[in-house]
């Protein structure tokens, strides 16, 4: 029999969560908002077990409504790798805002740190332990399962395991992988995952979750190439799926900065390559509590305008942020690594999508894809005049139906013109892509050339 320690918590009520930043004020009322229902916490602590590949002591929380007296819907949220080895003490205030957020909008939320050795067998573990640990506030019909970073892995993995393997959330789900998307699952027995790694794997998530994948424009952690892999693959129609990425902006001399860690609301201020990074501030609850909340009751409630928050693939409730004091997220069901700064930037990730730990690689024949692009003569519906042009020589851009946009990409990726228009011109020589965004929606994508 497994040992079990479980420590308790008085209850507490919605406090002040951490000090705020930024001339943008909180969000106070509907979705994003903290609820009134008064809450508590327990610490709950699992011994290692081989069987799920768990070699730790899993300390984790349970956060609930103080009231409650049936199973209610549950978040299960999974933290990233810089979570490992924290005390007690300092994962609490991490993991607090979302928390106390779910809690006090009178659900369930359950989250674990992880401590080294395989966080995915870990957190496999602890869904099935805590169902056993407190059936009286579990709801299994209807839930939701978040991550951030490694815990965006943990996401996709244990989504596509337990809503297809459990039936959880036949009466409601939703996944929300954020700030990083590929994962390896078992990894001592990792022909036990191929299948469900594999295209055919990933495209056999059900049709009625509700998932959406966010990415943050300055991050670069993660390759764009696995969140765009992996987006492609999953089975949900896109109208229950949705592909954001999260724009930083500056309001009165403060810098909302969109990087890896802009949903992480609780660390000292760090630095992530060479940006700088401010911690809690109004992108914590516009791209933060608000798309948690209304991914909640879009999927459990079936609230329609939850879901043009959530799932509304380019609502004005989605884009208008913050009542357009600052700028809202880019939405698409096509993402693609150039609507991403960092990609643009050149300046590489941290965690590239060659990764061997990228598991994708070994079960489908291009996970980390080329930019396979057509030169712009194969194609008869786009025309350049002159092609080749000359450096900074007047170019005409025609295609065979209505245009809304384009960029043009240098070869490291970076944007070095954008238009509404049918001219433009190029100051230096080399390779270059055009980016195409038609009326109907569509796009298109070729090389050109610019010489001396």
């Amino acid at each position: 029999m497994k040992k079990l320690l479980v420590l308790f918590f008085l209850p507490v009520i919605v406090s002040a969560q951490f000090a705020y930043e930024g001339p943008i004020p909180k969000i106070t009322s509907g979705y994003g908002s903290f609820g009134n229902i008064p809450f508590e916490s327990a610490f709950f602590q699992l011994v290692p077990d081989s069987t799920y590949e768990c070699e730790d002591t899993l300390r984790c929380i349970i956060t609930y409504p103080t009231n409650a007296t049936g199973i209610l819907p549950t978040v299960f949220r999974f933290p990233g790798a810089s979570n490992e080895n924290l005390t007690d003490s300092v994962y609490w205030l991490e993991s607090k805002l979302d928390r106390e957020f779910v809690a006090s909008n009178g659900y369930v939320s359950v989250t674990m740190q992880y401590n080294g050795t395989n966080e995915y067998g870990c957190a496999y573990y602890m869904l099935d332990e805590v169902i056993k640990l407190y059936p009286n506030l579990i709801d299994t019909s209807r839930v939701g399962i978040h991550g951030m970073s490694q815990g965006a892995g943990v996401t996709n993995w244990l989504s596509l395991k337990k809503f297809i393997n459990d039936g959880w959330g036949a009466n409601g789900r939703f996944a929300w992988s954020d700030a990083g998307a590929s994962f390896f699952g078992w990894m001592d027995d990792w022909p036990k995952d191929r299948a469900t790694q594999s295209d055919s794997g990933l495209a056999a998530m059900p049709d009625d979750v509700l998932y959406l994948m966010t990415l943050s424009d300055w991050d670069q952690v993660p390759d764009p190439r696995t969140l765009v892999d992996m987006y492609q693959f999953l089975g949900v129609p896109d109208t229950n799926k949705e592909f954001m990425i999260i724009r930083g902006d500056t309001v009165n001399n403060y810098i909302y900065w969109a990087t890896h860690f802009t949903t992480n609301s609780w660390e000292n201020d760090s630095s992530q390559f060479s940006v700088y990074v401010t911690k809690h501030d109004a992108l914590d609850y516009w791209l933060g509590t608000r798309l948690l909340h209304s991914l909640m009751a879009a999927a459990w409630d079936n609230d329609p305008m939850a879901r043009r928050i959530c799932m509304g693939n380019g609502d004005t409730l989605q884009t208008n942020i913050a009542g357009g004091q600052m700028r809202g997220p880019i939405v698409t069901d096509q993402p693609w690594m150039t609507m991403l700064a960092s990609w643009n930037s050149g300046q590489g990730y941290m965690n590239d999508c060659e990764a061997p730990w990228n598991m994708r690689q070994y079960v489908t024949a291009d996970a980390c894809f080329t930019l396979a692009v057509p030169e712009i003569e194969e194609l008869s519906s786009i025309t350049l005049y002159p092609n080749p042009a000359k450096m900074g020589q007047l170019i005409t851009l025609k295609t065979d139906k209505p245009l809304r946009s384009f960029e043009v990409f240098d070869a490291l990726g970076r944007t070095v013109h954008s238009s509404s228009g049918s001219t433009f011109s190029i100051e230096n020589t080399g390779w270059y892509m055009l980016g195409l965004i038609f009326e109907d929606g569509t796009r298109q994508a070729a090389r050109f050339q610019i010489l001396y």
